[in-house]
């Protein structure tokens, strides 16, 4: 069936069954969207600051960038 044919039952009902039908179709298209957020899987983000600690281990490093910014001449 077409959305046209469908369009033109639809028309043809009683204003309250039109309701009832338009209601019906509102709640379908609800439920599909409940479903896809229970499913969606939270991500699990790796821990950046745990990794440079592996790396670098206690050392702080400087700020390359604002060393260069203060050695430039305005």
């Amino acid at each position: 069936m077409s959305a046209v044919e469908l369009l033109k039952q639809v028309k043809s009902l009683p204003a309250p069954e039109r309701e009832k039908f338009l209601w019906a179709m509102l709640t379908l298209e609800e439920e599909p969207a409940a479903r896809a957020a229970a499913k969606a899987k939270q991500v699990k983000w790796p821990d950046v600051e745990a990794r440079a600690k592996r790396i670098f281990g206690g050392r702080v490093l400087p700020n390359l960038v604002l060393l260069e910014r203060e050695e430039k001449a305005f």
